[in-house]
Parts: structure tokens; sequence; C-alpha cells
């Protein structure tokens, strides 16, 4: 143990909000905590935690069983758009989630509870002998908040939440071609036929993109040299795992007649083995923001990044549509 361990877990608030309300719904309960205020103003929530299921695998593993045997972790609030407390609106940038188990060694969640007991927070009856085992904490960035808003327990508290897609497996096999568009049809979840047109297909130059986006003078205004230096060393480790110099990844533009995203993937990605990377490759996953709203169909134009390095004479990528995301609406809750 050093000294400079504890220094990087150590956080003096600005200020502190207690708001300690427990919300009961399908027999579950979850905890809103309260918020701090530091360099960003965040907000907390205690929820119950499931370990997920771990399935029993056999053959050989590759990246197919590895997509089609995922199963994400249940968070309620992980996924919420907006708070309101009283007539103040706080808008959620975004957020983390992990079971607190983790957290027993953790000295800044540590630090964020002792911290909230000593502002007035005092854990409900249920919560206080429920293991941490069965627990997940829940972290929420609220967008430009310089002060915290004013808050009793008498106010309303209203929570927009906006749900992940579903994801519905196809592996549909699509072949390809580098500056052909092509369209095909597939029988969605419904049973409806949905007809998909794909507009372009092109080589992007990862790296150079990268560079790009570093240039930008205006990062300068919002970072110093040595954190842009410390940014580009891990984001470049990880392009050199991912896509080494000179290869390129698969840029896809697409329309379709539901309001659906598609998720392609190469064949020889499909057939790989998972490989552990170091550094930061989970910062590279990418999507394909179309210059455009709608495409040559006037449909919603999207995009989609195949992440398999391909050589710059790259032609034809035997490929799959290997899942459609179903968007689920909005819905809201007030807690009295």
């Amino acid at each position: 143990m050093e000294f400079s361990f504890l220094e990087g877990f150590h956080t003096k608030w600005h200020d502190i909000l207690v708001i300690g309300k427990t919300i009961e719904r399908d027999n579950k309960k979850y905890h809103i905590v309260g918020m701090t205020l530091s360099d960003e103003a965040t907000l907390y929530i205690i929820e119950p935690y499931n370990e997920p299921e771990r399935r029993t695998r056999r053959g050989v593993r590759n990246q197919r069983k590895t997509l089609k045997e995922y199963e994400d972790i249940e968070c309620c609030y992980l996924h919420c758009s907006e708070f309101c407390l009283g007539g103040e609106t706080l808008r959620v940038q975004g957020g983390t989630g992990g079971c607190l188990k983790y957290s027993v060694e953790d000295y800044g969640t540590i630090q964020l509870f002792f911290d909230m007991m000593s502002a007035g927070w005092t854990a409900p009856e249920w919560l206080k002998n429920e293991n941490w085992d069965n627990l997940q904490l829940i972290s929420l960035t609220i967008d430009g908040m310089k002060k915290l808003p004013k808050y009793s327990p008498e106010m309303p508290i209203t929570i927009t939440h906006r749900p992940d897609c579903i994801q519905h497996i196809l592996e549909k096999t699509v072949t390809l071609t580098i500056g052909k568009p092509r369209s095909f049809c597939f029988v969605d979840n419904y049973g409806d036929e949905v007809r998909c047109y794909i507009n372009d297909v092109t080589l992007i130059d990862v790296w150079k993109n990268t560079e790009e986006q570093y240039n930008n003078s205006k990062l300068e205004e919002r970072f110093t040299p040595e954190q842009l230096e410390q940014a580009k060393k891990q984001i470049y480790e990880a392009l050199e795992q991912s896509c080494p110099r000179g290869m390129y990844y698969i840029g896809i533009e697409y329309e379709c007649t539901k309001d659906i995203n598609l998720v392609f993937y190469s064949k020889e990605y499909l057939k790989s083995c998972p490989e552990s990377h170091s550094g930061s490759s989970s910062f590279l996953l990418m999507r394909l923001a179309p210059d455009k709203e709608t495409g040559l169909h006037n449909l919603p134009l999207k995009g989609c990044v195949i992440q398999t390095p391909v050589s710059p004479d790259t032609y034809k990528i035997p490929a799959e549509l290997f899942l459609y995301l179903e968007k689920q609406k909005e819905w809201t809750e007030t807690i009295l």
C-alpha cells in the first residue's frame, strides 16, 4: 500500500445532497441515496443485483457463441435520461453501474457512503442488513450542473426512462462489396418483412480519423497538453492491437423500412476465438454517423462499422447481418 494509491480515491466534494428516497416497483426495492458535486454532479441509486446466469459452454469457443450467449446485467435506472426534483430538471449525461461486492476494497465508494452518512443519510431498515453481493450502485452524471438542486422529502421526483434496445439475433449472410449498393429482406421478430437498402460500403481509415480528431484545436481549450498526450498514447496503443496502421475498417450506410438499427459482423470475426487485449481497446467501439438524415429511399439513413481490419485492396467482404436492435419507448414514473 502507498499513499499515492489512497490519493487516487480521495475526493473532496464541493457539496452533498441527501435524498434518501426508496422506490418500490414489481416486488423490488430501489433507493436514491443522493447527489455529490465536485468537478461534475453525480446522482447515486442502489439497485438489486442478480449475477448473470452462467451457461454451459461446450465445443470450441468463438465470437459467434460468445455474442449469442451474452447476457446483459439488468439495471433499471442506468438508462434514465431525466430526473425532475420539484421544478428543476436534471439531464443525465451518462452513467456507470457495478455490483457493490466489488467495492468492499474500493475506498472511493466507502468514502462516498461515509460522507453521505455525515451529511445526514441513513440506510433504510430494509437495506441495512442486505448483503452487498445482492446490490449494485448506479452513478449518473448530470449534464452541466454547477450547483446542486434544492430538495425536501415532500417534493415529487419524476424520472424519464429511456430503455436499452432489445437485441434480436438474425445471422443472415450478406456479401458486401466496396462501393456497391444492394438490398435484401428479412422477417423480423413480429413476422413482418423488413427491406434493407445498403447505399454504400466504404473503407474507413481509422488512424487518419483519430489523428484528425486529436488535432482539433477545440480539444486544446478543454485539456492540458499532458492530458492530450496521455489520451493519444492510450488510443494509439489500442489501435495497434485492433487495427494496425495501414489496415482499414468497413463502413456501411443503410436504410430500413422499419426504424431499427442493424449490426453487421464479418464472417472472419464470427469464426475467430476471443482474444484478450491489453490497453484501451474497449474505447474503439465505433458507430458510423452519416452526413444526411435520410437516404436515397427517403428513409432514415444510418450507419454501422465492421471492426475487422482489412487491407486497402479489399473488394468483397463475406459478412452477416448478425442482429438488429429494436428501440423501446420512453416512459416516466413519479415518486411522491
